[in-house]
């Protein structure tokens, strides 16, 4: 089926990835349509999300004190497959295998819904009840906002349905209304995922924006939850960025379809409610400036002189570049970049009483002497 209809289910990618409802277009059946998106979605986007994710316990520690709560309920957005949601699971039963686990999954497939609740039982057992709610997002959302925010831990799950909610006003307001009430409940956590091209990340930053001053607290990939320095410059715009170990299947179809995802990108971000910090079920740590731009080469006669330019995300709200030598290992969108602290030399109160040491004498006489090094520029 791949080798065969490979122009179709890379157009039917791209068609998941801009606009959806325009699926029936490339696709009409529907299970063909889920096993089209399992291929080529579900375990790419459980690359991203587990990158995200590392990456926030890393700084935070988020997973980790998270799962010290009794239980929390998981709600996915157009969850599709399901696979923010069982990836968001089992890597909090990786901390604490006892904590309570509830599904809310929505999407207008029914075809997505049996993929998700098969996905549910095969990770937590055939007692796990998912709720499934077959609607559009529209529907989901006005009777959510008129039964107003649910109590207890809830985590929002939106994988790639802002890009398509965007373009309609009435599911957009009804989707910030929904998750301006959970604010104010508290108990909030956020994971967004969108695709990391220029158009539609930007309008994934405009909208971390919008939720920062709605009052939620970014845990990631700033360093800070005022207003994103890079919606202020037209040069480059903010993804994530990771190397992903493919497993052989993906390899196979990646070979197959003649493309290649062993470093994926994603517009990706981590909110919670400010009352989780407050009360201190999460425990924050100051952040480093992040990674956000690409390397620039600067070109030099002597390769060891060669850099690489990157644009961080500082925690004092600004845009700062670094110069890294060509030889260190490249930096991806998204990590942290911790400054080296430079040794300070040992002072020696007596050295000015002890005699200094002679040049010494190499070991070939007749060997050239090496050009000394030109020092780097700070």
């Amino acid at each position: 089926v791949m080798a065969e209809h490979r122009e179709d289910i890379i157009r039917l990618w791209e068609t998941f990835t801009t606009d959806r409802a325009e699926v029936s277009r490339y696709l009409m059946d529907p299970k063909r349509e889920s096993l089209v998106y399992l291929i080529g979605f579900h375990l790419a986007n459980q690359a991203r999300l587990a990158s995200v994710l590392d990456r926030t316990e890393f700084r935070h520690k988020l997973l980790s004190q998270l799962s010290g709560a009794e239980a929390v309920h998981l709600m996915d957005l157009g969850c599709g497959s399901g696979a923010l949601s069982l990836l968001t699971a089992q890597e909090l039963w990786s901390y604490r295998e006892a904590m309570e686990i509830t599904w809310e999954m929505v999407d207008k497939s029914q075809a997505f819904l049996d993929l998700a609740s098969l996905g549910i039982k095969l990770l937590a057992g055939d007692e796990a009840k998912p709720v499934l709610r077959r609607q559009k997002l529209d529907e989901y959302l006005s009777r959510e906002v008129a039964n107003g925010a649910k109590d207890g831990l809830v985590w929002y799950q939106l994988g790639y349905v802002w890009n398509e909610v965007a373009r309609h006003a009435k599911t957009s307001t009804l989707l910030l209304r929904m998750l301006e009430a959970g604010l104010k409940q508290g108990q909030r956590v956020l994971t967004i995922l969108e695709p990391a091209s220029e158009d539609l990340a930007l309008e994934a930053m405009k909208l971390r924006d919008r939720l920062t001053e709605m009052g939620y607290v970014m845990l990631y990939p700033c360093p800070h939850s005022q207003g994103c320095p890079m919606l202020e410059t037209a040069r480059d715009w903010c993804y994530s960025e990771a190397v992903w170990d493919r497993p052989p299947l993906m390899k196979k179809v990646d070979k197959i379809l003649k493309i290649d995802r062993q470093r994926i990108g994603v517009s990706a971000y981590v909110f919670v409610s400010p009352d989780l910090i407050e009360e201190g079920h999460i425990k924050m740590s100051p952040t480093g400036s992040v990674v956000v731009g690409r390397p620039v080469e600067k070109a030099s006669r002597d390769p060891r002189l060669q850099q690489k330019s990157y644009l961080l995300c500082e925690p004092e709200v600004d845009l700062g570049k670094i110069k890294i030598g060509k030889g260190t290992i490249e930096l991806l969108r998204g990590q942290v970049y911790r400054d080296v602290p430079v040794r300070e030399k040992k002072v020696d109160p007596d050295a000015e009483d002890k005699p200094k040491r002679g040049p010494q004498k190499p070991r070939n006489p007749s060997a050239m002497k090496k050009r000394p090094m030109r020092p780097r520029e700070s």
